[in-house]
């Protein structure tokens, strides 16, 4: 009988301890499954982890964001549209010297290598210039056939040369740029070189220069206005 009364009290004890635990855990599930404890759970878990937390919007308030998407995305369609060419255009690789010459369409008309900055540095007196072929999107401004080069003074300093006067006759070039040239503004343009056997090098000092047979293909493509793509 002892024994059974020992037993009855263990029992008792037991009880008397799980109950309340059991009674605790099941209020902490019961609070954790809740729709707003969860909400604020994976906020907390969003603040530390860095992302952010949308809160449920009213009809009305999608709606404007809705709208305000909309007009940004017209926005972008109408700056594409602007870049669109609507002449055939010419696109140059500086990376590989190489070109490609497209119909308004993009259909390819004709593709060849080139010549563009060899990217080198030259200090003229205070002055510091890179030779190369800057990147972007250009227009052809003018076109000339036969046009003569007014050599500048770095195209002395960098012969070794003594520079001449400004309105020196030895300043004008006939020959170097070719039979066309296309400018596209800064004093870059498209032409012709002298040193075919170079061209697919970056040798130049910020031009692009062009095989015979591919310039005059490209000068008779393009007009003024027509887009220059240089990447």
């Amino acid at each position: 009988m002892e024994i059974e009364e020992q037993n009855k009290w263990s029992f008792l004890n037991i009880a008397k301890w799980t109950i309340p635990v059991f009674l605790l855990c099941l209020s902490v599930l019961t609070i954790v499954y809740t729709p707003e404890f969860q909400n604020y759970a994976f906020k907390i878990k969003s603040l530390f982890s860095g992302s952010s937390v949308t809160e449920a919007k009213s009809p009305e308030v999608i709606q404007k964001l809705e709208m305000k998407s909309q007009r940004n995305i017209s926005s972008v369609e109408s700056k594409l549209d602007k870049l669109k060419p609507v002449k055939p255009y010419i696109v140059v690789n500086t990376t590989e010297n190489k070109f490609s010459l497209r119909d308004v369409n993009g259909d390819t008309i004709r593709t060849g290598v080139c010549s563009t900055g060899k990217n080198e540095l030259l200090i003229a007196g205070n002055k510091r210039i890179v030779f190369k072929t800057p990147k972007g999107i250009f227009t052809v401004k003018n076109k000339q056939q036969a046009r003569p080069w007014v050599k500048p003074d770095w195209a002395y300093i960098e012969d070794g040369l003594p520079i001449p006067s400004a309105r020196s006759a030895d300043r004008i070039d006939y020959s170097t740029l070719g039979d066309y040239a296309l400018e596209i503004g800064n004093g870059y343009m498209l032409h012709g070189t002298l040193y075919q056997r170079f061209l697919g090098l970056p040798v130049t000092h910020g031009c692009v220069r062009l095989g015979d047979k591919d310039l005059e293909v490209i000068y008779n493509t393009l007009s003024k206005g027509s887009k220059v793509f240089i990447y």
